[in-house]
């Protein structure tokens, strides 16, 4: 089984991790800047993207999959960078193999189980295109636009799709996806406190963290800094990347 990857620069290693529904090409941008100073690799997860799909979903699966990944690529002393669903990826990788990683960025999730009925819409959206019968993605978009008001996020969900000889597919995993949201929304139970430094950086008009997620933040983390994005959600990376870049680069230089 082959995950795919692109990598950039030379440095210090930095690991991306993309969210649900995501694929590393939504990484693309932000890892040629960083790559002024790091070896950035950004990966599509399993079932997502260009990677190979399973029959089942779990975080520590994953996590033992891009384990294999790094040894194979000679990777240690490395940091990750973790958004939404990658962001509890990262919190599962480090519970299991901390002494391999430098630090950690968790982008815009909380440790938390949240309600799966929240992407409900997405997949109702993804379920409304018929794939043997439209004919470009402007005809996707125009279907899904009564479910999905906001450009970006149609725009987010319709690069998943392939052409193919018979029309389109998509390229996640999405009805494995759908049936595990539960899953991908859970809780990750850690086995110890987190002692590696690490950023939380939050877009200032996200819903997903709130005041309570900041004071819990000390139950489980040893060494961690909060930045708020200005002018963002919870895209934060796509919002507003010149901060989001300044704020990693600073974290990642000089901890700070």
């Amino acid at each position: 089984m082959t995950l795919n990857y692109k990598s950039f620069g030379e440095g210090s290693p930095l690991i991306i991790f993309h969210g649900l529904l995501g694929s590393l090409d939504n990484w693309v941008t932000v890892s040629k800047y960083l790559s002024k100073k790091y070896k950035v690799y950004i990966i599509d997860l399993p079932n997502h993207g260009k990677s190979y799909h399973t029959q089942n979903f779990s975080y520590e699966s994953m996590s033992y999959d891009l384990d294999s990944f790094f040894t194979q690529n000679g990777l240690s002393n490395f940091s990750i960078l973790g958004h939404s669903m990658g962001g509890k990826l990262a919190l599962k990788y480090i519970d299991m193999f901390e002494d391999k990683i430098d630090k950690l960025i968790i982008v815009d999730i909380a440790n938390k189980t949240y309600r799966s009925n929240r992407f409900e819409h997405v997949f109702e959206a993804i379920y409304s295109i018929p794939l043997d019968k439209i004919k470009s993605r402007t005809e996707a978009d125009s279907l899904i636009s009564p479910i999905i008001k906001n450009e970006g996020e149609r725009n987010f969900i319709l690069k998943n799709l392939k052409r193919t000889p018979d029309g389109f597919e998509w390229c996640p995993n999405i009805n494995l996806l759908h049936e595990k949201l539960s899953e991908i929304s859970a809780k990750i139970n850690l086995s110890r406190m987190i002692k590696k430094k690490t950023l939380f950086l939050l877009g200032e008009n996200s819903n997903y963290f709130d005041d309570k997620d900041r004071n819990n933040l000390k139950d489980e983390f040893e060494n961690y800094i909060i930045k708020d994005i200005k002018n963002a959600s919870h895209w934060v990376h796509a919002e507003n990347p010149k901060d989001f870049i300044i704020s990693v680069d600073n974290f990642l230089s000089s901890g700070v």
